[in-house]
């Protein structure tokens, strides 16, 4: 879902559940789901800051990856995100497995990269 506000789409975000059933019943829209999630970009931005001293946070950078994917097909922003090529299908594979400490040097700088392509794609829709 994505809001038109002078011309660029933006993402709604919102903090609580309620925020965001208040937000949909205002347009009549009804969510999809009624089970709340929370996104931990934080923690994602942290690992991205100090990638050597700190723990890949596997679960959350799996989610991250996922949200990204989906937020930039859903504003047709899918060029914003770097192509993804054999490197990122081996990452993921490891990251989805919960074996990230095993990615090669290559597997974990397109991660980087890749993540740090969609934080700036969330930042400049939200």
């Amino acid at each position: 879902m994505s809001v038109g506000e002078g011309g660029r789409r933006r993402v709604p975000v919102f903090v609580t559940g309620r925020q965001a059933r208040v937000f949909a019943g205002r347009r009549g829209w009804r969510l999809a789901a009624s089970e709340v999630g929370t996104l931990e970009l934080v923690r994602v931005e942290r690992w991205l800051a100090d990638p050597v001293r700190r723990r890949v946070p596997a679960g959350v950078v799996l989610e991250a990856w996922n949200f990204f994917e989906d937020l930039a097909r859903g504003l047709g922003e899918g060029h914003r995100l770097l192509r993804q090529g054999a490197v990122h299908d081996g990452a993921y594979e490891k990251l989805f497995a919960g074996e990230c400490g095993d990615w090669t040097p290559d597997e974990r700088c397109a991660v980087r990269e890749l993540l740090t392509a969609g934080v700036e794609l969330w930042e400049s829709a939200s």
